[in-house]
């Protein structure tokens, strides 16, 4: 990954604006700290909420799981690492299903889903369910129905919940952009003697049905991708499993968060060992990618975090994404401050970056691609805005 160590402070162009309104559902720490404080929330929301502030930190420090199914006592001492993009894609070539599982609380995910969602769409994969959106009435309709046509998700839950994130609200973006079909299969009532797994599994078969012969992507949390027979709660199986057995496709099944840091948690031993630049998987000495254990078809190992600019190295995608420095000299904002970024051409959506400044020392910056941008700093009564461009 190459990054960019040069901060831009770049022109602004527009009169300042005042406005009093902040609809997201965004808060600052010290609003997330109360409420945890108070029990008005668990560690997991806690952790969700910071996501949406952009504090990687925090966000992964208070909610966390272990590495799973005993794959951290595995010896990979005859294995190598190889770049797992290419890899991922070869070994979909021949499949009409690929689920990708996540970690909510770890965007770099949702970045690495994206390269194999983009790379995807040139061999045939045109439809794109993922857990995250709202779906109307249990059935495979977005309840934002008109996503597709808007082109971008609304910053509230009518699209999702965790479309709220904006390396998520990136992922929906981008994957409109490149024509996907986007269907909604979370499980939002119950059905009598189905667990959500299940019912997960039923919606995503309606789909399938629904669009014979097509070639679909599912991109879920954690473990709903585990397609052995390990069983959740001790009563039933994962989604990818109901997924299989009811629908007689074996999907190709790509999990994320064993081999990527961990702060709570044991991470795995191998990351203190292997150290890779980019998302990477094993090999075999034949370069042969290797199953390392029977619930999962492939492991992601991701590279440790570093910071450029008081933001994590992962938001550097790519050669447009730049460093870009708020300037609030002589602005009248108390801190703390939430900084939004939104494209100017959006209305009501999913900020392209956004994070909290503590105070007027603190130094972090945005991560912009080359485009236009109406910049937002609220300060939990006024929100003032201007617009920035990126070049």
């Amino acid at each position: 990954m190459k990054v960019h160590l040069i901060v831009i402070v770049l022109s602004i162009t527009g009169q300042m604006g005042l406005t009093q309104s902040h609809t997201s559902e965004a808060k600052f720490s010290y609003e997330i700290e109360s409420d945890l404080a108070e029990g008005k929330i668990g560690a997991t929301r806690a952790g969700l909420l910071y996501s949406l502030i952009g504090d990687y930190r925090n966000s992964t420090q208070y909610s966390d799981i272990p590495v799973s199914w005993g794959v951290d006592t595995l010896s990979l001492d005859e294995y190598t690492t190889e770049s797992a993009l290419s890899k991922i894609i070869e070994a979909s070539r021949n499949e009409r299903i690929v689920i990708i599982s996540e970690n909510h609380l770890k965007p770099q995910h949702r970045i690495f889903a994206l390269r194999v969602i983009t790379e995807l769409a040139n061999i045939g994969f045109r439809h794109l369910g993922l857990e995250a959106f709202t779906s109307e009435s249990n059935s495979n309709a977005l309840l934002d129905s008109n996503l597709k046509d808007r082109g971008y998700p609304l910053d509230s839950r009518l699209t999702g919940s965790y479309t709220l994130e904006p390396k998520m609200g990136m992922l929906v973006r981008a994957s409109i952009d490149l024509d996907y079909n986007l269907f909604a299969y979370e499980s939002t009532g119950k059905v009598n003697g189905k667990d959500r797994e299940e019912i997960q599994a039923d919606n995503i078969i309606k789909y399938l049905r629904n669009h014979p012969d097509s070639k679909a992507i599912i991109v879920c949390g954690f473990h709903h991708a585990v397609e052995s027979n390990r069983i959740k709660n001790g009563s039933s199986y994962w989604m990818a499993k109901y997924l299989k057995d009811e629908s007689g496709i074996d999907p190709l099944t790509v999990y994320q968060d064993n081999f990527t840091e961990k702060f709570i948690e044991n991470e795995h031993p191998v990351l203190r060992l292997v150290k890779v630049a980019e998302p990477s998987v094993f090999v075999d000495k034949s370069g042969d990618l290797v199953r390392i254990s029977e619930h999962v078809d492939i492991e992601v190992i991701h590279p440790k975090t570093r910071y450029v600019n008081g933001r994590p190295d992962w938001h550097y995608e790519t050669t447009e994404h730049k460093s870009v420095k708020i300037e609030l000299d002589n602005r009248a904002v108390d801190f703390p401050v939430l900084v939004s970024a939104y494209l100017i051409k959006e209305r009501d959506s999913v900020p392209f970056d956004r994070f909290e400044l503590k105070h007027k020392y603190d130094d972090k910056v945005m991560v912009l691609k080359t485009g236009e941008y109406r910049i937002a700093i609220y300060d939990g009564e006024k929100t003032i805005e201007y617009n920035q461009t990126v070049e």
